[in-house]
């Protein structure tokens, strides 16, 4: 059972607004960057990459001829996209896309990634008949070669990587199974060991989406269907739950000059969703984040 902080972890301490006018259909996998002052981000449903940028809100979109389960900056400096057939690089100017990896698995496709301080990218896939199918989870360096480290979750999500503690979070946010595991990273090699369950889902509200990490080391992970964003320290310790202004959040980023800007995704249904949400904590509860790494390609 999840561990709950002393008094009531659901605070309302982050005032959300909507973020400029693009509706997604899935929204997902925010990344902010410092150099352009924009967030990219993707619409895996509507099949489109999207840069909006700040204050404004201002949206620009590139269809992809596949699902687009994530977006990553590469050191290169071109955005690197993650779909069914593999990973592509995108070139704003005219559109292209260069394939750099293949996923060679029928019926699967990419979903939620996140770049280590070592510049590794992480990927987890899942079958695009969600749940027909076990997914698994990608470790890809710069020679761009794709190492299957975890096969068995079937949603693969609320990838997170904490160079401090040396340990990288995954969760599957399955209706069978809303748990995330924690695992020991080797800060050199990339090797996983020490499986640990961190938290389960199935006492709290929503399940486990996508996730960040802000500058404490707390995990901050989206409860899609719950309406709200869970933190966790890295004990474990569930400190805080943050109400969002639609049913569906899909992942948090932290943007902003000082990185103490708070972003959400998400999902769109009948009622709301599709929009990016952006707020800040309160001055008793200030967060900051980490500066998103960049995939390290030759």
């Amino acid at each position: 059972m999840t561990q709950v902080a002393a008094g009531d972890a659901r605070r309302h301490d982050i005032a959300f607004s909507l973020l400029g006018e693009m509706r997604a259909d899935l929204g997902e996998s925010p990344l902010w960057c410092a150099q352009e002052q924009c967030v990219w981000w993707v619409d895996i449903e509507g099949c489109r990459v999207l840069r909006t940028r700040l204050p404004g809100g201002e949206t620009t979109a590139w269809s992809t001829p596949e699902m687009a389960g994530f977006v990553v900056l590469t050191a290169p400096g071109k955005p690197a996209v993650g779909m069914q057939s593999g990973i592509f690089l995108l070139d704003t100017a005219t559109g292209g896309l260069e394939r750099i990896v293949t996923l060679d698995a029928p019926g699967m496709r990419f979903n939620d990634a996140t770049v280590d301080a070592a510049g590794r990218l992480w990927a987890g896939t899942m079958a695009i008949d969600v749940g027909s199918a076990p997914g698994a989870l990608y470790r890809i360096g710069a020679d761009r070669s794709a190492h299957e480290v975890i096969v068995g979750p079937l949603t693969i999500n609320g990838l997170a990587a904490d160079q401090t503690r040396a340990r990288l979070y995954v969760s599957d946010c399955h209706p069978s199974v809303q748990t995330v595991w924690r695992f020991h990273c080797d800060p050199a090699t990339g090797a996983l060991s020490g499986r640990t369950t961190f938290a389960r889902f199935h006492d709290l509200a929503g399940r486990p989406d996508g996730a960040a990490l802000d500058a404490d080391g707390n995990y901050w992970i989206a409860a899609v269907g719950g309406g709200c964003l869970h933190v966790f320290s890295p004990q474990g310790m569930l400190l805080a739950t943050h109400e969002t202004p639609f049913d569906l959040p899909t992942k948090p980023a932290f943007c902003g000059a000082n990185l103490d800007t708070v972003l959400v995704t998400s999902k769109r249904d009948a009622a709301s969703g599709g929009h990016l949400a952006i707020g800040q904590a309160s001055d008793e509860r200030k967060c900051a984040g980490h500066p998103a790494h960049h995939w390290n390609i030759a």
